[in-house]
């Protein structure tokens, strides 16, 4: 008899009821494209385009993302700084000085190289949160293996593997717990934590190896393997929503793109340099 339910993605935003095959379908394209763009307006379209989508279609609040893409910020930021003190122009030329620090010269073509570059970071950052904030891992996976064919010998071991990292977690505190017990004390000295992490280590090895001997000996149990198709209990289907979505993110990023492009805001593409 073939259980099949669907996925019970009616709850969350609009991004989090799509089938994630197809917002990794609709991202994976501009991406390409930001890889190889160099000035700096083509990646922040995409980055003020890829937070409004996460934000607003899926109901995440502003507070929220904004702590998640505070890291990103800093790391595109520190390209903008650090850029214009060692880039001195394209092809070894040199450009023009617009501030002198004694022996450091901030050239024009290293703040523009600086901001080209940290915005390219942060525009693929923020179409991958766009991915990763809206997506659980257990519903890509079952995705892949219904939607992309991925065989499911591959999808669901990979499911099973990932559900070890919550009860690793829940290994260390318990190893922890035990040590507090008996007395060994809890400092942050850095030779305590290099003692910390010897002694953690034998007993969450042992924990890992018995819990994934146990996970075998069920997956063996119950004919893991043995047919080359499955019934799923939750099934990923496409709909009309998730073509619709790729579509429309599809439309707006070549409007947005021809629009840089005729007002000669598109910078030459690394390919055809």
């Amino acid at each position: 008899m073939r259980v099949e339910l669907p996925d019970q993605g009616d709850k969350g935003g609009v991004l989090q009821r799509l089938n994630p095959v197809s917002k990794l379908l609709a991202i994976t394209p501009v991406m390409g494209l930001l890889m190889l763009v160099t000035d700096p307006y083509t990646p922040l379209a995409f980055v003020v385009i890829g937070a409004l989508v996460t934000v607003v279609l899926d109901g995440i609040s502003l507070v929220r993302y904004l702590r998640v893409a505070a890291p990103l910020v800093a790391l595109a930021a520190s390209f903008v700084f650090i850029y214009p003190f060692v880039v001195s122009g394209p092809s070894g030329t040199t450009s023009e000085i617009l501030v002198s620090l004694g022996p450091l010269r901030v050239r024009e073509a290293g703040l523009w190289v600086g901001a080209a570059t940290g915005l390219r970071i942060l525009a693929l950052s923020v179409l991958s949160l766009l991915f990763v904030l809206t997506t659980e891992t257990e519903s890509f996976l079952r995705a892949l293996v219904q939607t992309l064919s991925v065989p499911y010998k591959i999808g669901y071991s990979a499911m099973a593997a990932f559900r070890f990292a919550p009860m690793l977690q829940s290994d260390i505190e318990r190893v922890r717990a035990a040590h507090t017990v008996r007395g060994v004390p809890d400092n942050n000295g850095l030779r305590d934590r290099l003692y910390r992490v010897r002694s953690y280590a034998i007993p969450l090895f042992v924990n890992t190896i018995r819990r994934a001997e146990r996970t075998a000996l069920a997956m063996d149990a119950r004919a893991f393997g043995v047919f080359d198709d499955r019934t799923h209990y939750h099934t990923q289907s496409v709909g009309w929503r998730d073509v619709g979505f790729v579509i429309l993110f599809w439309t707006v990023s070549a409007a947005l793109v021809g629009t840089l492009w005729q007002l000669d805001a598109l910078g030459t593409l690394t390919i055809l340099r």
